[in-house]
């Protein structure tokens, strides 16, 4: 298993890396002579190449790859609490989905890794909607985000502190939304001297992230659903915090977390060189009770 991922993260990074190239060289084309025929070989290449990997990706995503929910790690999603359509209600200022209706036709479980494609994409559309008129570097982003969910995939173990979750519309059989839980305790810091980083920084944990929501399914509570089931799955790792970092710019969703309780932190420590490398990014926490 380990020396398949190896093989698809290598595959992964040079697909990205040459239709990159390919694509820096077809902007500078333009100051060229031939600047038409090089415009025309590059693009080809670079369609070419993201063809070839999206269909090595389908073979090894149906060929080996485990198909199954951890069910043991996933209790029956309780009942939504009215704070979630609270939320919603007070920040998009429209009627939300009820409770029962919620329950009837969604249903919020554990990611597999068939739906990572899926995911990239959903993720993709989230927190890059200025790629979604771009035929060339959506792909690319769509090609990166895969290939650090691929990484990461939360295989399954004794511990299970770590998950993919997924909010699956019943009536299309789609995913529409995804967020990441991982509240594995951090390793101690490691020094390599050769490394353009004097060390690897740990996020705090359980740490909440990638929260993101299908354009056509927004408004329906799927997000606060998906916070709260993140929330009761920390308590049940035993952890009396839930972290989460939010863009500065992005008022829909502190509002969100807000009404939900959270609040911004003035980081120290480890958490504040996780900030740091964290681009306008606000930290967020929540006492579980």
């Amino acid at each position: 298993k380990n020396s398949n991922r190896s093989r698809e993260r290598r595959a992964n990074s040079w697909c990205a890396g040459l239709v990159t190239n390919c694509s820096c060289l077809l902007l500078m084309s333009d100051i060229t002579k031939m600047g038409k025929l090089i415009r025309v070989a590059f693009l080809s290449a670079s369609f070419f190449f993201l063809s070839a990997r999206a269909l090595l990706t389908v073979g090894n995503l149906h060929q080996r790859r485990p198909t199954h929910v951890r069910a043991s790690c996933l209790k029956s999603m309780p009942a939504t609490s009215t704070t979630a359509s609270a939320i919603d209600k007070e920040t998009h200022g429209i009627d939300t989905t009820s409770t029962s209706q919620f329950q009837n036709e969604y249903t919020i479980r554990e990611a597999l890794y068939s739906e990572l494609q899926v995911i990239a994409s959903l993720v993709t559309a989230g927190f890059h909607p200025e790629l979604d008129s771009n035929p060339i570097l959506r792909p690319i982003r769509v090609l990166l985000e895969l290939d650090r969910l691929q990484n990461n995939f939360p295989y399954p173990s004794g511990e299970n502190r770590h998950l993919y979750l997924v909010c699956e519309a019943k009536k299309d059989k789609k995913v529409v939304a995804f967020c990441d839980i991982d509240a594995r305790i951090p390793a101690k810091k490691k020094e390599n001297p050769f490394s353009p980083f004097a060390s690897i920084v740990n996020r705090p944990h359980p740490y909440f992230s990638d929260l993101t929501v299908d354009p056509n399914y927004r408004r329906k509570g799927i997000a606060s659903a998906l916070v709260e089931e993140g929330e009761r799955l920390a308590k049940d790792m035993n952890c009396q915090e839930m972290y989460l970092g939010v863009a500065s710019t992005n008022t829909v969703a502190l509002d969100l977390y807000s009404n939900m309780g959270y609040e911004i932190i003035v980081p120290t420590g480890d958490i504040l060189e996780f900030v740091k490398r964290q681009e306008g990014v606000r930290m967020l926490r929540r006492t579980l009770n």
